[in-house]
Formats: C-alpha cells, structure tokens, sequence
C-alpha cells in the first residue's frame, strides 16, 4: 500500500524444552541448545536419564559464559516424571525432542493442551538400496558404517538393505566378510569399531528381533549373538548380525530395531525397490548407491522420507533441514528452518505521514530531465 512500510521480526519464542537421546548425547544436545540460544530464547536441557554427564558438563561450563537462567539442565525419567512435567509446563513455549516414536506421541499429546511449538524427530527403518552399477567397495563400506557404526544404536542407521538380484550373491560375501572383520570391545580402546549396547534390557530387545527374523523365514549371513571373548562378559555386547531373505511383512523388516541388525532382501527393478523401501511407517533417511546420475536423483525424488544420501552416508550439512516424514517426526530443524521453529515472526506495518506528498522528481532514482 502506498505510504506504508511492511516488515518482520523474527523474536524468541521464549522458553524451549530440549530433551535429547542417549545415542549421541551431547552432538544431538548441542543441534537443539545451540540455535534455540542463537535466536534468543531460554532453554531447559532435559538429557536421556541413561546418559546425563555431558549434559551436565555442558551446564557447568555454560554457566561460566552465560547469565543464569538462559541454559538450565534438568535430569529426570522423562514418562510421568520430569520430562513430562516439563512438556506440560505453562511457563513452556516450544519443545524439541529426539527419541522413540512412542515417546513422540506422548509429548504431543502432552504438549497439545498449550498449543505448544513441537519439532519431532522420531524414530527410523532407513532403506539402503545398493544398484548393481554401483562401486561396490564404497557401498559395502557404506553399508557396514551406516548399520553397525555406533553399534547401530542410530535413528537414521541403513537398517534395511535392498540390493539388485543381479550382484546380490557377491554383494553379501563381501559385506560378511566386512563384518566379520569388525573389532567388538571396550568403548575406551582405540581400535574398538564396536562397543556394548546401552543396556541388558535393549539388548534383550534387540536379540528378540533376530528370532522374529529367523522365525519369518530369514537366515543369518552373520551370526551375531553374543562375543565369546571372556573379556566382554561383563558388558552388553553383540556382535554384527545380518539376516537375509527377511519378508516385508516381517515385525524385523517393518519395525525399529536400534542395534547391530541388518535385515537384507533382493529386488529386480526401480519400481519394485522404491516400493519396498516406502513400505513401513518410518520416513527419516535413506541411501541410495548408484553411478547413474539420472537415477540417482529420480529415486531420491520418489523415497518418502526426510533425508537421503547419494553414495555417502551421515553426511549433516547444518543448514540443511533435517527431520522426517510418517511417523519419523514432525517438523525441521537447521539453517533456516531452526529460525522459523525458534522463532515468532511478527509483521509490523507502519503508515509513514507525508510519504505520498513527495514529489516522483525529488525521490532517489528518479530520473532526470
């Protein structure tokens, strides 16, 4: 409108609640703490109630540099105890959260009565479809990163393996002998590629997994189970597991496992892997290992999903978005998306008095005679 001025602010929110995961304690902290600060909001830190200490190092050292108040780190049980309680809070504005599904859900629902601003990122089943073009030795490497790094106790770990029939066979003798070839041990040796699991009880589920795969007709291409090393007796340790012929319909193949399970199958054409790698409730990552460029992007357009890497994997660009679609999550963080989830915009329109009586002549750039 003539002789008005339109513009936006971008203010803080208020007061954001982070509850962060056990599996990368202080990285996934640090990804919520660091832009909600940036955009000027107060922040709760609640960490997993299985790893607190870096949350709390990171309080004690923040408090060094920062007033009081702005990052707070509360510990707790998260159901019906601290986690909740602070979800449910009045004085809470927005909440982001990584973790289960389950627990998603749940905060969602406790969030919903204070119309709270929620970012999800949920749990995952990613897809990884190796073509038969593919340069194998990086994707065998690939796939051994991206299902048994961090004992495979990752929300975008490559956890379904879709492979072209044609290098099928030859594809799996590679990939065992890679995990066969991975060092189990304690989590303070260098040379340990793989530490225990978080706990007795995940590590239970985990194996419970294996049974409902080999149940469903899979078969095991590495063994797995637990090491025999005396030395291992007192953590919770597995070894790689990779189990083929895994139907779809499969609890294994269809829900998320978080440990060093790798369920595979083979398929014949692009139509019949895109489908299957879209075929469960999870959208957060996948990786897609081809020489052709054109199928490269046309199958990283079709996956339904919120990230997808191309040849790589784990490759975080922070200003890109990151989350992920179904019931992988709600919403995305990084770049600029962490301003819009961080922030209020606010439109302010201010009319500006005399602006129309000046003359064209005397404004800048107009032209002259």
């Amino acid at each position: 409108m003539p002789g008005h001025l339109t513009y936006t602010r971008y203010e803080p929110k208020g007061v954001a609640v982070a509850i962060s995961p056990w599996n990368f304690p202080l990285m996934l902290a640090s990804w919520k703490v660091a832009p909600a600060l940036a955009f000027g909001n107060t922040v709760v830190l609640k960490p997993a109630e299985e790893s607190p200490a870096t949350a709390a190092l990171l309080g004690e050292i923040a408090s060094e540099v920062l007033p009081p108040g702005v990052l707070n780190v509360v510990h707790g049980f998260g159901p019906q105890a601290a986690g909740d309680a602070l979800v449910r809070d009045p004085r809470v504005d927005l909440v982001t959260f990584t973790g289960a599904s389950q627990t998603g859900q749940a905060i969602m629902s406790a969030a919903a009565p204070g119309l709270k601003g929620l970012s999800l990122e949920l749990g995952g089943k990613s897809p990884n479809l190796v073509f038969a073009d593919a340069d194998l030795d990086k994707a065998v490497a690939g796939a051994i990163r991206g299902i048994f790094g961090n004992q495979g106790e990752v929300c975008l770990a490559g956890s379904r393996l879709l492979v072209e029939r044609a290098i099928h066979d030859e594809f799996l003798e590679r990939l065992a002998d890679a995990a066969g070839a991975l060092r189990v041990g304690d989590p303070m040796d260098e040379a340990t590629q793989m530490g225990p699991l978080v706990s007795e009880e995940h590590r239970v589920k985990v194996e419970s997994y294996v049974e409902l795969a080999l149940a469903d007709g899979g078969e095991l291409v590495a063994a797995g189970g637990r090491p025999a090393d005396p030395t291992l007796q007192d953590g919770y340790y597995l070894s790689p597991t990779i189990v083929t012929d895994v139907p779809p319909q499969s609890r294994a193949w269809q829900e998320e496992i978080f440990g060093p399970v790798l369920v595979v199958t083979p398929f014949d054409t692009e139509e019949q892997v895109i489908e299957l790698a879209n075929g469960t409730q999870y959208g957060l990552a996948a990786m897609v290992w081809t020489e052709n460029l054109s199928r490269a992007h046309r199958v990283a357009a079709a996956l339904d999903c919120g990230v997808v890497w191309v040849n790589c994997f784990f490759v975080r660009d922070l200003r890109a978005p990151f989350g992920g679609t179904k019931r992988s999550g709600l919403g995305r963080e990084g770049g600029t998306f962490s301003r819009d989830f961080f922030t209020e915009p606010k439109a302010i329109t201010i009319k500006i008095d005399g602006l129309d009586d000046i003359a064209p002549s005397a404004r800048r750039g107009a032209k002259k005679e």
